[in-house]
């Protein structure tokens, strides 16, 4: 077995146990359920969104972020372009689920809010 295939089940397992981690909320949760778990994704995919550039450095490693930019100028035209497509389907993706995320919010918290008048 190669190398790629045990990190694609561990993955696949890891989503596995998440959505079961989901439908268990939504189960039992109803409505507000939905809405927590869109909150919890809009949160998380803020975060992502607000991290450009990665890790910075802090007290510990001081020239972690210069390392960072040094490396980045030192990338070829191709490179910067691969680099500049790899960001945008990233943003791409990061935008789609926070509207997910938003949309699940609304639809949970709404939700909950009308079943409880």
């Amino acid at each position: 077995m190669h190398g790629r295939s045990i990190l694609i089940a561990i993955g696949l397992g890891g989503w596995l146990l998440v959505s079961v981690a989901a439908f268990m909320i939504v189960a039992y949760a109803g409505f507000f359920g939905i809405g927590v778990l869109g909150l919890l994704m809009w949160f998380i995919c803020t975060i992502v969104d607000l991290e450009v550039d990665g890790a910075v450095g802090n007290g510990l490693s001081p020239n972690f972020l210069a390392q960072q930019l040094q490396a980045k100028a030192e990338l070829s035209p191709a490179q910067r372009i691969s680099h500049f497509g790899e960001k945008l389907i990233e943003l791409q993706s990061v935008r789609f689920f926070k509207r997910l995320g938003a949309a699940l919010a609304l639809i949970g918290l709404g939700g909950f809010a009308l079943f409880q008048i």
